[in-house]
């Protein structure tokens, strides 16, 4: 089992997030750092699972309206936590830069497991989430895997779905769940992972590590997986997800 002390949680806390913006006041700050109606945050329940989980480092990756996420987070000792920040340089590099530059500004120790967590990724009623991630990537690791994506094995189709049998259409579903593993926005990495960063990227341009560093592990087999399922899930990044969120928090 991987010592909580060497791990460190970088939150990716720097988009714009311009889907969010259709939910009533979110455009004053960064959407993890918006106020629910109870006075809590997403970004404050991702920590807060971590930390009740026993892992007490974070670094914050931010950029847009960052100080917001500054401002409400400190340097955690509020939430009894230790959260430093790294800020994107003059313009957004996107996620695979931003663990770049937080790798080269010392925000991420180098001989530290990456648990990689966008906070709009919200984990619901999954009290075991991280020790369940945690352990089916030193199953990885045991194997030769580099990293851990954070997968559900199925996710509603965005349409009506339906059954055609010579054209006519035989059975109508609403969102029928598509049986296709999905990755969440969770990723574990370990220290070796950093070379590839150094590699693939770099701060002139904008990138997403999904993109192009899975691929590669993948294809070297170094790619693992863990699954939760879809009902521990929700991505909150539109005013629907945002009153999904609030339903199932039970906030009115």
């Amino acid at each position: 089992m991987i010592n909580n002390s060497k791990i460190t949680i970088a939150l990716m806390a720097g988009g714009e997030s311009s889907r969010f913006q259709s939910v009533p006041g979110s455009e004053v700050s960064n959407k993890n750092a918006f106020q629910l109606p109870n006075g809590d945050s997403m970004v404050e329940m991702c920590i807060r699972m971590y930390r009740d989980a026993g892992i007490k480092n974070f670094v914050a990756l931010v950029y847009h309206k960052a100080e917001t996420i500054v401002n409400l987070l400190g340097d955690g000792s509020k939430l009894g936590v230790n959260i430093t920040y790294s800020y994107d340089p003059e313009k957004p590099v996107g996620k695979g830069g931003a663990i770049l530059n937080a790798i080269k500004n010392d925000s991420i120790p180098l001989d530290h497991t990456v648990i990689v967590h966008n906070p709009d990724d919200v984990i619901l009623n999954n009290e075991k989430f991280v020790e369940h991630i945690l352990d089916k990537h030193q199953e990885g690791v045991n194997k030769g895997a580099l990293a851990t994506v954070v997968t559900v094995n199925e996710t509603p189709y965005a349409y009506t779905g339906m059954k055609i049998e010579n054209d006519f259409v035989k059975n109508i579903e609403m969102y029928p769940m598509i049986k296709v593993p999905t990755h969440i926005g969770v990723t574990i990495l370990e220290p070796k992972v950093f070379e590839y960063f150094e590699k693939l990227f770099d701060l002139t341009k904008k990138s997403d590590f999904e993109q192009i560093l899975f691929p590669i592990l993948s294809e070297e087999h170094k790619l693992y997986s863990a699954s939760i399922p879809y009902k521990n899930w929700l991505a909150v990044n539109d005013l629907k997800a945002y009153k999904k969120l609030l339903k199932e928090l039970k906030i009115s």
